[in-house]
């Protein structure tokens, strides 16, 4: 793995999702990076090195999925949260449920944002190029 850090990590259990990100980003022609982990303790392992040196650099954003195979990512979230080496590293919950109570657990436990998983190709294009304007600070 490269010692270089994605723009954003994806934590997502999907291929699909990851496959899709990259292509919006494609689309929007951004220069934004992305990488994705499919589960939570392989993220884990990635960010905090876990027995293992952990990469050199941490993305400038996490994009956290809530269901995920071997943690999930509320679990995964206290752990970033715990750890001083991610502890200020911007979470966006990614979910499928527009619960407010999803959300505001999400809150509790240290994300700094939660979004919807979008419904159609369109709206993730939209989706992303909002999370690039407003955590990664880059202009439309």
């Amino acid at each position: 793995m490269s010692t270089d850090a994605p723009d954003i990590l994806l934590i997502d259990d999907s291929p699909t999702t990851a496959d899709l990100f990259k292509y919006a980003l494609k689309v929007n022609d951004s220069q934004v990076t992305i990488q994705a982990v499919y589960d939570g303790q392989s993220a884990l392992d990635m960010l905090l090195g876990n027995g293992q040196p952990a990469s050199a650099q941490l993305p400038q954003l996490i994009l956290l999925d809530m269901h995920l195979p071997r943690l999930d990512g509320l679990e995964v979230l206290a752990r970033l949260r715990a750890a001083e080496r991610t502890r200020e590293v911007p979470v966006l919950i990614y979910s499928g449920s527009a619960a407010e109570e999803v959300e505001a657990e999400a809150l509790r436990y240290g994300a700094n944002g939660y979004v919807c998983k979008p419904a159609g190709f369109k709206d993730t294009c939209a989706m992303i190029k909002e999370i690039e304007r407003q955590w990664l600070k880059r202009a439309d």
